[in-house]
């Protein structure tokens, strides 16, 4: 009797620590997803649980992706085709002064904030000090570039809407 008491102690002993799971042993910086050791027993609601995070980031970066701003495309310019973020036609273009006017206005697609960015870049190798652009933002969807007259004649320029949500 004794034996088979020994023995339903000693399995359910065995039971009892094959259920025990190795504390982690620290976490990642931003996310906090736990870190252990390498030959460390994890229970699955754990790892399922890092796994639930991640899928959660993961979406939250393709959902808040403005596709008026970026696109994300299959690169296959390079030696291994790659996912990358490329600025959206409708975030950046060209624009060019008639003669020496001192404004070009722009129309974009979408609805400019006051909070919104808009930069202007002169383009071209005949670039002189004069031809310093300022920028005024015409809710809801017209910008004007501004420079002094005496600008270079033609002057082209590349433009970049930055949204701030």
């Amino acid at each position: 009797m004794s034996k088979y008491v020994l023995f339903f102690l000693l399995l359910f002993s065995c039971q009892l620590l094959s259920q025990t799971y190795d504390e982690p042993i620290d976490t990642t910086d931003h996310y906090g997803l736990r870190l252990y050791e390498q030959s460390a027993r994890i229970p699955a609601e754990v790892l399922n649980e890092d796994k639930v995070i991640i899928d959660s980031v993961m979406y939250s970066l393709i959902v808040w992706t403005d596709t008026l701003q970026f696109v994300l495309i299959t690169d296959t310019s390079i030696t291994q085709d790659a996912l990358v973020f490329k600025v959206s036609n409708y975030a950046n273009g060209t624009g060019t002064f008639t003669t020496t006017a001192e404004t070009c206005s722009l129309t974009v697609s979408g609805t400019i904030d006051s909070n919104d960015t808009f930069i202007a870049t002169p383009k071209g190798a005949a670039i002189t000090s004069n031809d310093v652009l300022g920028v005024e933002i015409i809710e809801p969807s017209t910008v004007v570039v501004h420079r002094p007259a005496s600008g270079t004649s033609g002057l082209k320029f590349t433009w970049y809407w930055i949204r701030r949500y």
